[in-house]
């Protein structure tokens, strides 16, 4: 409502009338004025002394940061290490502040079990001391009690003292025999970091700097190339501060600096770094191929988030980053002498993997026992970058791109499908492949080869006129597979020890094996389970690499591309289904040997950068025991170290999906809610 008095007063002063009769309850009257005014001066007071206490805490937080990075323990990594850690310093996110240096509980093994206790009012008052009737922090326990906390477990190992010894992280003494010394350099780098890093654990601060551990390591071999046939086996026994590791490569020496660093963990009792004083470990891989997709061309993903992903598959012994390079919406992989792939297959000009960083990439890898394995997927998924022809006098290179509606033509937009008819096109895919040799060191190729929908090669009069009957498959299938003989003929001319890889599809059945070599092909099969891939594969005497949807694809149960649901693959593929998955079912004993291991996928759909780790870790490390060791036990086995495993991916910096509560890795007795 208006208030009619003031209405009066603003409309007399409009006409120049005096303005001396205020009615009380106008808001410029004298009296309202002074209580504004008073109001004002309270408020600005108020606001002065709110600055104030802003102001002093601001200084004493500004004080406290300088205090912390100025005293904070400092990294080994200097900058010469940056084609090891490549800047990516593992981070705290647990934060450093503690409130109480005493923790209120001590653990003690039992039946194999870490057994949560109260520390006592004197032990809380005067101290603790390590051991004493069998009385330990939890870390400590979880590394020394039942099966310890190593992930993946090793194929042998001896773990029955519960003796640690207190160790300076930041002084490990190196000294190896054989291997190639720039590789070996690095390696020890990258470890030293790793350990160096653990110092973060130290709530409260470190009482005692513990004493310098030696490594002494022989290497047999200086070969240091990473392939499919590399030895990774290796030797590794402790003995109080003396580490001695034997391997036949500088990889499996590698992986024997992965296992000892799950040996190492912080105590909070004694506030001290502690290592397994006695230990003995021989270990092998049970999968040559152990491996991680990751699509890079649905959305791109940034070289660092690729050099993260990296660190963390070494850790855990994962040996392959099998890379989805391009496909029908993007090829963002820099081909030099054919600028046109970038010019028309970038999302943005930034978003582009230059030949220098992917060269990079790859040697960084190799630091951390991992081959890069590239994918430029064909004849099906390849659009953008390949839909210039027509305007270059080249004829259409691509079929049916980017056709609306898209459904009748491809089974995802945009839609695009090599046109096999077209002699250019395989000039332009040897190209490709020549750059990508100078990129990668792979000694396998991964020429893609799933998907391929007959009808977009039906409505090309290109295609069509080369069949006797348009809408018979098979005529079609045949002409997939001359196009796939002609691929690898010319990149075996130019390669010729590159074996290669497809997706299981229709030219991987009978009679279409004919095109495909035994002992140069090896087939990638993620078709359903129960449709029987790996034994029809394996009675014809093909290899293969399991990636059983079923399991092994990490991107099911997210959501839907274009419709509202769950995805075409749902559920969601849990850490436990995939440790329990085996990679040979329906394999007959003879023909285990051509079981080349597996590889957990991620497609990227609906998967950015930003939200990658956690959708890959921890059930990645799963995976990582499940084609390291093979184990016969079953995902409960392995509940209490896949729960620690977590917790050491989380502290490392990576946003890792938590399993349990951390009161179950407190109570892990307690925990146990299934028996089956």
């Amino acid at each position: 409502m208006v208030d009619q008095n003031h209405l009066q007063v603003k409309t007399a002063t409009a006409k120049g009338e005096p303005t001396s009769s205020w009615t009380q309850n106008d808001t410029n009257s004298p009296i309202v004025m002074d209580e504004r005014v008073a109001t004002r001066h309270k408020t600005r007071s108020r606001r002065h002394w709110i600055l104030f206490v802003m102001g002093v805490v601001i200084a004493a937080a500004a004080a406290s940061l300088i205090t912390y990075y100025t005293t904070r323990p400092k990294s080994t990594a200097t900058a010469s290490d940056a084609s090891v850690m490549d800047g990516l310093s593992l981070l705290n996110p647990l934060g450093t502040t503690t409130l109480v240096k005493t923790p209120a509980f001590k653990y003690k093994c039992t039946n194999d079990q870490c057994v949560q206790q109260n520390l006592t009012k004197d032990e809380r008052t005067t101290g603790t001391t390590l051991g004493g009737d069998g009385i330990i922090s939890l870390r400590v326990c979880e590394m020394t009690c039942g099966n310890g906390s190593m992930l993946p477990l090793p194929q042998t190992y001896s773990l029955k003292n519960p003796d640690t010894v207190a160790v300076n992280v930041d002084s490990f003494k190196h000294q190896v025999t054989g291997g190639d010394a720039t590789l070996v350099a690095k390696m020890q780098t990258a470890f030293n970091a790793d350990m160096a890093s653990k110092k973060t654990l130290a709530l409260g601060g470190i009482a005692d700097a513990g004493q310098s551990a030696t490594i002494v390591a022989t290497i047999q071999s200086t070969d240091a190339s990473l392939g499919q046939q590399t030895d990774e086996s290796y030797e590794l026994k402790i003995a109080g501060t003396t580490v001695t590791i034997t391997a036949p490569t500088v990889y499996g020496y590698r992986h024997a600096l992965a296992t000892l660093q799950q040996l190492v963990d912080w105590c909070d009792l004694t506030r001290t770094m502690r290592m397994v004083a006695t230990v003995t470990v021989k270990d092998s891989p049970a999968y040559k191929h152990r491996g991680i997709l990751l699509d890079s061309a649905r959305n791109f993903i940034p070289i660092p988030n690729m050099k993260r992903l990296i660190l963390t598959m070494g850790r855990h012994k994962l040996n392959v980053l099998h890379l989805h390079m391009t496909d029908s919406s993007a090829f963002p992989l820099e081909i030099k002498s054919e600028p046109r792939f970038n010019q028309y297959g970038l999302y943005q000009s930034n978003m582009v993997y230059t030949q220098d960083a992917i060269k990079d990439l790859v040697a960084f890898a190799k630091i951390h026992g991992v081959r890069v394995i590239p994918e430029i997927d064909a004849p099906a998924h390849a659009g953008a970058g390949w839909q210039w022809g027509p305007d270059f006098g080249l004829g259409e290179l691509t079929l049916c791109w980017a056709n609306t509606p898209w459904m009748p033509h491809c089974l995802e937009a945009p839609c695009g499908q090599l046109n096999t008819q077209n002699d250019h096109v395989y000039e332009l895919l040897d190209t490709i492949w020549k750059e990508i040799g100078d990129m990668f060191d792979s000694d396998v190729y991964h020429l893609g080869g799933d998907e391929v929908w007959f009808p977009c090669w039906e409505d090309s009069p290109a295609m069509s006129s080369a069949v006797k009957n348009k809408t018979n498959h098979a005529d079609y299938i045949e002409l997939w597979a001359k196009f796939q003989k002609r691929v690898q003929e010319n990149l075996w001319k130019r390669f010729a020890t590159k074996n290669i890889t497809l997706w299981s599809s229709d030219l991987t059945t009978s009679p279409y094996f004919q095109y495909l070599p035994k002992d140069r092909v090896t087939v990638q099969t993620w078709d359903q389970l129960w449709k029987g891939d790996q034994k029809r594969l394996t009675d014809a005497g093909y290899s293969y690499i399991a990636s059983f949807q079923e399991a092994h694809y990490l991107d099911c149960g997210l959501n839907g591309v274009a419709r509202k649901d769950n995805g075409w693959c749902s559920p969601y593929k849990t850490w436990q289904v995939i440790y329990d998955q085996p990679l040979n079912p329906g394999v007959a004993l003879e023909n285990n040997h051509l079981v080349v291991g597996g590889e957990l996928v991620l497609w990227t759909e609906v998967t950015g950068a930003a939200a990658m780790e956690d959708k890959i870790w921890p059930r990645a490390a799963a995976f990582a025991e499940r084609t390291w060791r093979n184990p016969n036990a079953t995902w409960l086995d392995a509940m209490g170290r896949m729960t620690i495993a977590t917790y050491r991916i989380v502290e490392s910096g990576v946003a890792a999906d938590m399993i349990q509560p951390l009161w179950c890795r407190q109570n892990p007795t307690d925990c146990t809610l299934l028996t089956y």
